[in-house]
């Protein structure tokens, strides 16, 4: 088996197997993680290229990624990177996506991918996190570039109506994860001109093979199936669009649902900027962007954020 080096920080590395496993497989569904370089790659990239002067891969794009397949077809996807591309970079994993495909929605096939993704990283990854903010014994799973675009479908407890679950909302409210504040000069220079809410961070035990042998048992009990459309909730800490207070108590707005607030005073200070936002369409809040000079086209037909444009109120 090849195994990649890939550095975390000054001193230390995480051994990273080269290979495709597979993570279940029942009723027509079958789970497979695919690690190496460039795994998401249009080619399939099962890591297996090398570099031509010392016979070591590239590691540039190391990660792992995850399909859900059902009768042989992929019907969601996980992506995880090794190398910390975020804003307030540190050791651990970083789930850059998760979503299941538009016509399989609705069946819970999200929920059972990251069932999946969660034991891989429990077998696989057991490099403790040392940040000073960290819990000791802890391995840190980051999730980045968190936006609110549908990833997912739900039926609703209260009324059976099947609502649309956007990766925000999946991160933070059905696989726990808390906002990750941001600290260091990346967080000063970006201030309020980035969404606050757009990395997150969950911790889990790093467990020894004894520990962890007990508990994958004890999981794998309770394990989700497809075709439960209820996602269980499981809501990490928010932060406060206004004082930037991280708690886990948090005041939802009625009206768009993805802010939060410590109380209504709070929420009342924000309304000014957060009215330009709440409940809009992602097509409507890129057009406000652009009459503001918050976010530019590009030749190409893409979009980017003016990162010299004041505070674009986010």
């Amino acid at each position: 088996m090849k195994t990649i080096v890939e550095s975390v920080s000054p001193g230390s590395a995480a051994f990273i197997p080269h290979q495709r496993q597979v993570l279940m497989k029942e009723d027509g569904y079958e789970v497979v993680a695919i690690t190496g370089e460039a795994p998401d790659a249009e080619n399939g990239g099962d890591g297996n290229e090398e570099d031509e002067e010392d016979g070591r891969a590239n590691i540039g794009d190391l990660g792992t990624r995850f399909n859900l397949l059902h009768d042989n077809v992929e019907v969601a996807r996980c992506y995880m990177s090794y190398r910390d591309a975020s804003y307030d970079p540190s050791t651990g994993p970083t789930v850059e996506m998760i979503a299941v495909h538009q016509h399989h929605r609705g069946k819970g096939l999200a929920k059972v991918l990251w069932y999946w993704v969660l034991r891989f990283i429990e077998t696989n990854f057991a490099l403790e996190c040392l940040n000073n903010d960290a819990p000791r014994g802890q391995i840190m799973i980051k999730a980045t570039q968190i936006g609110t675009e549908e990833v997912e479908k739900r039926k609703r407890k209260r009324d059976g109506e099947v609502v649309p679950v956007g990766f925000k909302e999946f991160v933070f409210d059905f696989c726990g994860f808390s906002v990750r504040v941001q600290k260091g000069l990346m967080a000063h220079m970006f201030n309020s001109r980035r969404p606050m809410d757009e990395e997150a961070v969950l911790y889990i035990p790093c467990l020894s093979k004894k520990e962890l042998a007990a508990k994958l048992a004890t999981d794998a009990k309770k394990a989700p199936k497809p075709g439960n459309a209820v996602l269980r909730a499981k809501c990490g800490a928010r932060m406060c669009l206004w004082c930037r207070n991280v708690a886990q108590d948090l005041l939802r707005c009625n009206r768009c649902e993805v802010s939060f607030y410590c109380n209504r005073e709070c929420q009342k200070k924000d309304w000014k900027r957060h009215k330009k936002w709440c409940s809009k369409t992602r097509e409507e809040v890129k057009n406000r962007l652009i009459e503001e000079g918050g976010m530019m086209k590009l030749p190409d037909g893409s979009y980017s954020l003016n990162m010299s444009f004041g505070n674009m109120g986010f």
